[in-house]
């Protein structure tokens, strides 16, 4: 899904800005963003999304079987107990949870748009 260039992140959040925009509609909220851009100074910095890894731990720890595969991860809330045990088993800390709903929140590449990887002046981020 993604190729990430840590290194040439700036730490800018313009994705997390677009991201949110294309999922919530008159918000600029970075908080409901489904990638995430960590500045821990003076710890290594990365960015955090889902990179639709092979392992698909997410997938597989879910008790609920909330979570499937269609070229993207996909959540069925109507399943989801909102354990978040799919947050944990990420090992790529691709999966946020919103912080209303309480919902995981994951990458769906915006419907094929990948507003992201669109708005990142740099090209931290970019489709694979």
């Amino acid at each position: 899904m993604f190729k990430l260039k840590r290194s040439s992140c700036t730490y800018c959040r313009l994705c997390m800005l677009a991201c949110t925009a294309a999922h919530e509609p008159g918000l600029q909220s970075v908080k409901m963003a489904r990638i995430h851009i960590e500045d821990d100074w003076p710890e290594v910095s990365g960015i955090e999304v889902c990179v639709a890894c092979k392992e698909q731990l997410c997938i597989m720890t879910c008790p609920e079987e909330a979570l499937a595969w269609r070229d993207h991860i996909v959540l069925d809330q109507a399943k989801c107990t909102k354990c978040h045990e799919c947050v944990d088993a990420c090992p790529y800390r691709g999966i946020m949870v919103h912080p209303e709903s309480d919902y995981p929140l994951i990458c769906d590449t915006c419907g094929g748009r990948f507003s992201c990887v669109n708005t990142c002046p740099t090209g931290a981020i970019a489709r694979r």
